[in-house]
């Protein structure tokens, strides 16, 4: 079965939809990777290899800045009803909370406008607390990576320490993800992104986060710049696949991780009963899942912009990541969308571990 996963990921090559990828699997206590293609194209062609870093892009929301912010709520430091100008006083909006920004629902917009024309991360910033809410909260799902910004901010101020260093000594090490972490020292390990030639960069990104906003702000963001490995996710995923241990070590309570599963707000769309459902920080299992449409309601889920995905199902024992960077060398090749559906209805199917009714398939 593991050689299908092979050939559908080594199709998705020749067709172009992203010049390699390394995948990690975990199904009912198994472990399964994999490394496939090119990590580079241009300027040279260049193999993959088990090693290689990528670009998490989005994924960092889920691997690093919710994972953080459940560490702070464990730990007495925060509360989700908190208003984010508590931690942030340069924040101007004290209705906002920090569960309004993990779930998308704040009102703020979703994005910098014309984000690679900024100069400085004291620009950055400054548009930031400028920022008006463009919709009322809680009134609909608007993906937001000024969110998330706003939340990597809330971590640093509640923690006392930069972010890095709070989720390298809190989330990493103890996960044992030791190749994982902002601004990689090793570029040559990384797979390169896109060809950016503006004022800020001139070449193709590798090992430098493509995220202009993230960028800007020196690498280290809480929507992204986030780079890792598939045999370090392993570790997150098994870790969440076990309640919370990983290794017979307690990482974080069964009752935050449950919490991560529950859903928190849901937009429907006409009559489907399919919807854009989300927890906090992470997609839920609704309409046009990243994990396929065999996926359980307990599934979380997220993508990133860069060619990146992670779903882990509960109620079916299994976990999936899978990197690639599909906007090498250009961010117009979409062809990974429907792609990581298809795989993961695959995964599903044929890899499903039953823990409650005793149905087992692997």
């Amino acid at each position: 079965m593991i050689e299908k996963i092979n050939e559908l990921i080594d199709e998705a090559i020749k067709d172009g939809a992203f010049p390699g990828a390394n995948y990690c699997l975990v199904a009912g206590g198994k472990v399964y990777t994999g490394c496939l293609g090119n990590r580079s194209l241009y300027p040279e062609k260049e193999p993959n290899s088990p090693d290689t870093l990528y670009d998490l892009a989005s994924v960092t929301k889920v691997v690093c800045t919710t994972t953080a912010v459940m560490l702070l709520l464990e730990s007495g430091r925060i509360r989700l009803y908190d208003p984010v100008a508590n931690y942030l006083p340069e924040f101007r909006h004290k209705n906002i909370l920090i569960w309004d920004l993990l779930t998308h629902s704040s009102g703020l917009p979703a994005d910098i406008p014309r984000a690679a024309r900024l100069k400085s991360r004291e620009e950055t910033l400054d548009k930031i607390w400028m920022f008006d809410p463009v919709y009322e909260k809680n009134a609909k799902i608007v993906y937001s990576d000024i969110g998330f910004i706003l939340l990597g901010l809330t971590v640093e101020a509640a923690s006392g320490m930069a972010l890095d260093v709070f989720a390298r000594e809190n989330i990493f090490k103890p996960l044992e993800m030791n190749d994982t972490g902002y601004n990689p020292r090793d570029k040559a390990r990384c797979a390169p992104t896109e060809e950016r030639r503006d004022e800020i960069y001139d070449g193709y990104l590798r090992g430098d986060v493509h995220d202009e906003k993230a960028y800007i702000l020196g690498g280290v963001a809480g929507h992204a710049g986030l780079f890792s490995t598939a045999a370090d996710l392993v570790h997150f995923i098994e870790m969440i696949l076990n309640g919370g241990v990983f290794r017979g070590r307690r990482f974080l309570s069964e009752p935050t991780v449950d919490l991560l599963f529950r859903p928190q707000v849901e937009m429907r769309t006409g009559v489907s009963l399919d919807c854009n459902r989300r927890g906090l920080g992470w997609i839920l299992q609704g309409s046009y899942p990243s994990a396929g449409d065999l996926a359980s309601p307990e599934t979380i889920m997220h993508t990133g912009f860069t060619g990146t995905n992670i779903f882990i199902d509960k109620t079916n024992n299994v976990g999936f990541a899978l990197l690639t960077n599909r906007v090498h060398p250009t961010r117009a090749n979409l062809k990974i969308i429907p792609f990581r559906s298809k795989l993961g209805n695959y995964i599903i199917s044929h890899f499903y571990h039953r823990r409650k009714n005793g149905n087992q398939k692997v």
